[in-house]
């Protein structure tokens, strides 16, 4: 019966996806603690504890493009498939975000000089796409 198995998945795939979603967790938390640590002593303090704490949250980074790499080398055609539209929405969301934020800023607006800004808007044009598509799932 094709329908069952077009519907159910199997104990490998979800076993990868669970591994995914665990270490995005695992670098979203690492990500999130490491920039409190900058927020609350990245501004006082000896350089070299500055230029420290200025790094974890990129090795957080670093974490999750391993992670997102391992991933994507897992899936199969029909999955990759669901996931370039929103890594490509996310990426041109940020983009234009950007150039939108220069343009009012080279006018004279005071507009957000952020980031963090900047990648909370891909990453969420990034979720949002990818659940129209059906990726979250994957």
């Amino acid at each position: 019966m094709t329908s069952k198995l077009d519907t159910e998945e199997a104990p490998t795939e979800l076993r990868r996806r669970r591994v995914f979603r665990t270490r995005v967790w695992i670098g979203a938390g690492a990500f999130y603690l490491a920039y409190f640590a900058l927020y609350q002593w990245g501004q006082h303090g000896p350089a070299p504890l500055r230029l420290t704490l200025a790094l974890l949250p990129l090795l957080a980074v670093a974490w999750l493009v391993v992670a997102m790499t391992a991933r994507i080398r897992q899936l199969d055609e029909y999955q990759i498939k669901l996931q370039i539209p929103g890594l490509a929405v996310g990426f041109a969301t940020m983009i234009v975000a950007s150039i939108a934020m220069n343009a009012f800023s080279e006018a004279g607006f005071r507009a957000p000089d952020s980031p963090a800004l900047l990648s909370l808007i891909g990453v969420t044009a990034w979720a949002f796409t990818s659940a129209l598509t059906g990726a979250a799932r994957n």
